[in-house]
């Protein structure tokens, strides 16, 4: 009899497995055990990391470019006027009005005492200096959260700006005057003997004409000009004695003239404005908390007379009117695309006309339809590609053009955000579905979504997406309640009043930040089998050698683990960090590839790797993500 001899198992061998980057971006919308549900290489986690068509790139900082002064205050609104070589950047908190084209000192600097007091001298002056002093331009607002438009006349271009609260404003390139009823007159004076006072009514001593003064401008030795609004029994006549309520006195040098026009309304004014738009040479205003649209009656013009276009027939489902635009679409005929005016109320109906001018006839003016489309997140929620229109609402991005062709109840899988649909969804009821902010960088290729912040109960975070492959990745760390693309760069305002500069440098206003990419889990082809992962790698093409890490998640966990230390950049080269007679002027940032392989340790029926590396220098590291590999063991099937 013989004995059968024991055969050793064979060791298992180790399976490498490739995960390209994952350049269809960030999914958070399918079924988590199918990773062909989509096309291309997804991620599971996409932070701070933007998908690329080859490769996913870390995100640069963000730069403080300017502190309003009261830093108690957050930046409510960014917006820009733009008029041939005349470019100019403004942001507002809820009282002011800032120039922020050229701003010397992004930071605030105050000499204080141990206790923190400022050092003041006897006149109330400070040691130091302001970020923002002097460059306010409009004060006395209550409400900061201006909706601008500009317009083209034969008269100038002019910046309108509303917000629903205050009396709008009208910036001529030049100067902002109040935007109210019969506009804003100029009245020149000489032989002055007593200053005037803004806010008393100037009376012509022959003419009796009147008008409220809205702003003294001293031109010296006398002379110098008023600025007049709510003018009555007009002209002013030269030469003529002029008085104010408070004992100003001086003679009039001419006769007044028109400083900036503005529009009349019947029974409202420019503070009950809370939308503007341009819609075919004309200017639209909506009616806050209305279903009343105003429109010019004259094309071409920024003052004179406007008409209401009540629209609460045509929204059946009620609410109010939240905001309108103009939208182009494709008329499928040999004249292109046909350009409509768009009327977008509260909850989430859209009412689109077709024509010139609302006090016309059927055939000059008509409604094309009536569409819904899902409540929109607010009124700066939405983008413009092209002639078309994304809103954001609570069923997610929604393009205009797909809305007009489907039900509401099957727009999710038409959305622009379907992919990262249940994070979107997970957001509104984290965040709130108001205030939302919607920008697009052309530049940069990305569309960004800003949710609202609830204080102690979210992260900020920024839904960005590539507008060329519509992949799209999270941005953490970037607070942004307002947001403007100006010559290039964008621009967002925080809630402590500073302005910052996006995707420059390596620091996030001094602090460092984290990018992680976890791609979309995989079950290797045996999802009854246990997988031990060994070792792994990322190949990541930097400005330097890194320090980043790598490990492996299972079984679709996504939390993080703790990020790596912030890899030190040398400051050779770098802008105001370089040193002299040592770093070259001008020389090109090497690419360094980074591609050591390490010891990770990982075990589940479907693994991940995760890949983490951190900024925190002058110089952005830019580190490209091209690709990441593992090495695991396959144990046998559960039977």
């Amino acid at each position: 009899m013989y004995a059968r001899r024991q055969t050793r198992p064979k060791p298992r061998k180790s399976e490498p497995r490739k995960w390209l980057a994952p350049v269809a971006g960030w999914i958070a919308n399918r079924a988590l055990s199918d990773p062909s549900s989509i096309e291309g290489p997804g991620a599971a986690v996409l932070d701070n990391f933007f998908p690329k068509s080859t490769s996913v790139s870390l995100r640069r900082g963000k730069a403080r470019y300017a502190t309003l002064e009261d830093t108690e205050l957050p930046v409510t609104a960014l917006f820009a006027y733009r008029n041939g070589a005349n470019e100019k950047l403004f942001g507002a908190n809820e009282n002011v009005i800032y120039d922020l084209t050229n701003v010397e000192f992004p930071f605030d600097a105050l000499l204080v005492t141990e206790d923190g007091d400022e050092l003041v001298t006897e006149s109330g002056d400070v040691f130091g200096w302001l970020s923002t002093d002097g460059l306010d331009v409009m004060t006395g607002y209550t409400g900061g959260e201006w909706i601008t438009a500009q317009f083209a006349t034969t008269g100038g271009v002019y910046l309108i700006g509303v917000n629903g609260v205050d009396t709008g404003f009208i910036f001529d390139g030049t100067d902002f005057f109040p935007y109210v009823s019969g506009g804003v007159w100029r009245l020149d004076y000489d032989n002055e003997s007593t200053a005037f006072t803004a806010g008393d009514t100037v009376t012509g001593g022959t003419s009796g004409a009147t008008g409220t003064i809205w702003k003294v401008v001293d031109g010296g030795s006398g002379a110098g000009y008023l600025l007049l609004t709510d003018i009555t029994g007009g002209p002013f006549q030269n030469d003529e004695a002029l008085t104010d309520g408070s004992g100003g006195s001086a003679d009039a040098d001419g006769a007044e003239a028109l400083a900036a026009p503005g529009p009349t309304f019947s029974g409202v004014d420019t503070s009950d404005m809370a939308y503007v738009w341009v819609y075919k040479n004309r200017l639209f205003f909506a009616e806050k908390d209305s279903m009343n649209a105003w429109y010019m009656i004259d094309v071409d013009a920024v003052g004179g007379n406007a008409d209401v276009f009540p629209l609460a027939g045509v929204f059946t489902q009620g609410g109010s009117l939240l905001f309108g635009s103009a939208w182009s679409l494709d008329s499928s005929g040999d004249s292109g695309l046909s350009d409509q005016c768009v009327f977008v109320s509260t909850l989430g109906q859209v009412a689109v006309y077709r024509g010139d001018d609302p006090s016309g006839d059927p055939g000059i003016w008509a409604k094309a339809g009536l569409y819904r489309i899902g409540a929109p997140l607010g009124r700066r929620a939405f983008l413009r590609g092209g002639g078309d229109l994304a809103i954001a609402t609570n069923v997610g991005l929604v393009p205009l053009s797909k809305a007009i062709s489907l039900d509401i109840t099957a727009l999710n899988v038409a959305t622009v955000s379907y992919k990262i649909a249940d994070e979107w969804s997970n957001a509104i009821s984290l965040r709130g579905a108001s205030e939302w902010q919607c920008i697009i960088w052309p530049e940069e290729k990305m569309a960004i979504i800003s949710p609202p912040d609830l204080v102690g109960s979210s992260e900020p975070v920024l839904f960005v997406s590539n507008t060329e492959t519509g992949a799209w990745a999270r941005f953490t760390g970037w607070h942004a309640l307002c947001l403007e693309v100006f010559q290039g760069r964008l621009y967002f305002g925080s809630p402590q009043g500073a302005v910052f500069i996006a995707n420059v440098g390596g620091e996030d206003d001094g602090e460092t930040y984290s990018g992680a990419v976890v791609p979309l889990f995989d079950d290797m082809g045996t999802s009854p089998s246990l997988k031990v992962a060994t070792v792994g790698r990322a190949r990541v093409r930097a400005n330097t050698s890194i320090t980043d890490q790598v490990a492996i998640k299972a079984d679709f966990d996504t939390s993080l683990p703790p990020p790596p230390d912030a890899t030190p950049f040398p400051a050779v080269n770098v802008w105001d960090a370089g040193i002299w007679d040592t770093s070259i002027w001008g020389e090109t940032t090497p690419s360094v590839i980074n591609q050591q392989w390490r010891s990770v340790s990982g075990i589940g029926y479907s693994l991940a790797p995760c890949y983490q590396v951190t900024s925190g220098s002058v110089a952005p590291l830019d580190a490209e993500l091209i690709d990441m590999e593992t090495l695991h063991t396959t144990s046998e099937a559960v039977t």
